[in-house]
């Protein structure tokens, strides 16, 4: 058995790479070499730790959260770069905070436009003026472009105007939308020459026409695919999140006997399986297959039966393996984006689901 401790070796575990997270940065700077660089931090850093993350990748020049609260809390734990807020304030109340912390806001529909420019502020507040080019999601429409700027650019609560959309299918080269959502941002922008951000990780990739001034990297810095034919090795991408788990148990199923919840998974031969202490209250996907592979010393293993809610079991076959044995679950040595492919789900999901879990356990174990 490995000589761990117990508290260390029965729990799952989350560790962060920095060197990884700045590696993705650099190759951010790489593809974009012309633009400045939002890096996108929302969901808690992508599950990596939204503090954490914001140090490591200080070299970017700005971040982007969803939430005020995330932005609040970023100003509160002392980091003064630029911050913008992807869903905007909701009333004047917010509004104000956003003023007195310097926080930039995403304008994307006629009531916070109004509320902006009938607002009392102590400092004018910079606005990204959201435009909805075909994903049809948040963002106004192109032909009111111009009027909404007008009346931001004539408001003294305004600072610095920038002009943002979202791709709906980037991440499908392809996609005979991606040059529709540009022709009408590209229009939209002809007579107003404002600050334009449009591409997020997989337009940085593969549509460098969609750069413009400001592109906005999410999950290409956590080191995974936006794509699904292209892995993260190809995009030299480092995965900055490693999740593992202890072993602990080994035994022999019989020939015809069943493993796990529902009996969904029957050994066609004698079979040596290990079971390792991680399932989906830590974050690993409840809809993992069989065959999922998981990393053990130096070998993918295959999942044998439906994931518990704290444990798995593996098929170890002749592996050389024993209790207390750290098993990847994705990392370096395996990427997220298989596991996610083998799940029916995407890398976001699962570096969220994981990294959350991680620090909601952590601090139970530490009270």
């Amino acid at each position: 058995m490995s000589n761990r401790s117990s508290k260390q070796w029965r729990r799952a575990s989350v560790t962060i790479d920095p060197a990884a997270l700045a590696h993705n940065l650099e190759r951010v700077r790489e593809f974009a070499p012309d633009s400045r660089v939002m890096a996108v931090i929302k969901a808690n850093g992508y599950g990596h730790g939204m503090h954490a993350v914001s140090e490591y990748l200080s070299e970017a020049d700005m971040f982007a959260v969803a939430m005020p609260e995330e932005a609040f809390a970023l100003r509160a734990n002392g980091c003064n770069k630029p911050v913008l807020v992807i869903h905007g304030f909701i009333d004047h109340t917010e509004l104000a905070h956003f003023s007195e912390l310097d926080l930039a806001t995403v304008v994307h529909q006629k009531q916070q436009l109004d509320i902006i420019v009938n607002s009392a502020l102590s400092r004018p507040v910079d606005v990204w003026l959201k435009i909805d080019t075909g994903m049809h999601r948040l963002g106004i429409a192109v032909d009111e472009v111009a009027d909404a700027y007008a009346r931001l650019n004539a408001s003294e609560n305004v600072g610095q105007i920038c002009l943002m959309t979202h791709f709906a299918n980037a991440d499908v080269v392809d996609n005979s939308l991606n040059n529709k959502q540009m022709e009408s941002f590209v229009k939209a922008n002809n007579n107003l020459s404002a600050c334009a951000s449009m591409a997020n990780s997989a337009a940085i990739i593969s549509l460098p026409e969609s750069h413009f001034d400001v592109v906005r990297p999410g999950i290409m810095l956590y080191g995974s695919s936006p794509f699904a034919d292209r892995t993260a090795d190809d995009l030299e991408l480092k995965p900055a999140m490693q999740f593992e788990a202890p072993l602990i148990d080994i035994k022999q199923v019989k020939a015809g006997g069943a493993v796990g919840y529902g009996s969904t998974f029957t050994a066609e031969h004698d079979m040596r399986i290990g079971v390792v202490a991680a399932g989906y209250g830590d974050g690993y996907p409840r809809h993992a297959e069989n065959g999922t592979p998981v990393w053990l010393n130096g070998r993918c293993c295959g999942l044998v039966g439906r994931v518990s809610m704290d444990s798995i079991c593996i098929e170890l076959a002749n592996l050389d393996a024993e209790i207390g044995d750290r098993v990847v679950l994705w990392g370096q040595e395996l990427s997220v984006d298989r596991v996610a492919a083998c799940s029916g789900t995407i890398s976001y999901e699962l570096l969220c689901h994981a990294g959350t879990a991680f620090l909601a356990n952590r601090e139970l174990a530490n009270r």
